[in-house]
């Protein structure tokens, strides 16, 4: 009989510390998925991917690690730290609004998917409504050849500058335009689209950018190391583009979670927006159900005052707006 009983309370004890159990194991792996991604990354083909995977998906157990921490007392303290490292790893981020002072730029950066989800003159209002001074537009590049010409017909006042005839990138600009130049990137089409305008304090140059992307289906087809490469050569291109110029923007579709090789040496160089001035997790894509972040705006000589996240609408990609003291 007492036997029987020990072993019913030794179950009894194994029953009631699962819960603890499951919230350390989770922590365990929050802090695993965030070390590997972070620091080893694009090293190797599986990290590269796991730093690329939406962070959603690690958020799929909050739900039940909340209700550990509130119904749960000997799980409380692991399921709260899990919780804490899951939004961390997410990107959660939360900046009051900062006044925004006479003078301040606002910059609207969007993927605009060919202009296949909407029209140039539904994309001409959503440029109108956020009244940016500065916009950065990737993927102008659609299927139809009248998409461009249409949308600057429908935005006077603004000055434009693109890469050759039908290219992919397309910088609109309220301020005065000095120049524009291309940055012809090695083994692929894509270029970097370098715009100078001059604003009240002096010049600012800016940069109008679209990465390769990484895609999960590349794996069976052997091109995930051949893009990786290709990203780091970009990456190297914008740095030694931008190394000299004191003002500067750097905005667009960086195919880039905030994680990585690629997104760690820009955030050493640059102040990225979201992390400055954002609030939430700053997800762009896909816009209908947005689970990751790979819109930015970084900035140097410029302070981010205030960054958001547009609805959907017109594209698979959602807008970014940021306002900065110039």
């Amino acid at each position: 009989m007492e036997k029987s009983k020990q072993q019913k309370s030794r179950t009894g004890k194994r029953q009631q510390g699962w819960p603890a159990r499951l919230a350390w194991a989770y922590l365990a792996a929050v802090l695993l998925v965030w070390g590997l991604g972070e620091w080893v990354g694009e090293r190797t083909v599986p990290t590269l991917l796991l730093a690329y995977a939406p962070p959603a998906l690690l958020l799929l157990l909050w739900p039940p690690l909340a209700l550990l921490a509130v119904f749960r007392a000997p799980a409380r303290p692991p399921a709260t730290l899990a919780l804490v490292a899951g939004l961390g790893y997410a990107g959660l981020t939360w900046h009051l609004p900062q006044p925004v002072p006479p003078g301040s730029l606002t910059l609207l950066t969007y993927n605009i998917a060919r202009g296949t989800q909407g029209s140039a003159e539904t994309l001409a209002a959503q440029i109108r409504a956020q009244d940016a001074d500065l916009v950065t537009l990737q993927e102008t590049n659609g299927w139809d050849a009248e998409f461009t010409p249409e949308l600057l017909r429908r935005l006077p006042g603004y000055h434009a500058a693109h890469t050759g005839a039908g290219g992919e990138l397309l910088t609109l600009s309220r301020l005065p335009v000095l120049g524009s130049r291309e940055v012809h990137l090695p083994e692929t089409t894509r270029r970097f689209l370098v715009t100078t305008v001059q604003t009240p304090r002096g010049q600012l140059d800016v940069v109008n950018v679209h990465f390769s992307t990484v895609m999960v289906s590349g794996v069976f087809r052997g091109q995930v190391i051949p893009t990786r490469n290709r990203r780091a050569t970009q990456l190297d291109r914008l740095q030694r583009e931008t190394a000299q110029l004191p003002r500067v923007l750097v905005a667009g579709d960086f195919n880039t979670p905030p994680r990585g090789r690629v997104y760690r040496a820009l955030s050493g160089k640059f102040v990225n927006a979201w992390d400055a001035a954002g609030q939430g997790f700053g997800f762009t894509f896909p816009s209908r159900l947005p689970a990751l972040r790979i819109d930015h705006v970084f900035a140097r000589g410029l302070q981010p005052l205030r960054a958001e996240v547009l609805p959907a609408g017109g594209s698979d990609h959602r807008g970014l707006r940021v306002v900065l003291r110039n």
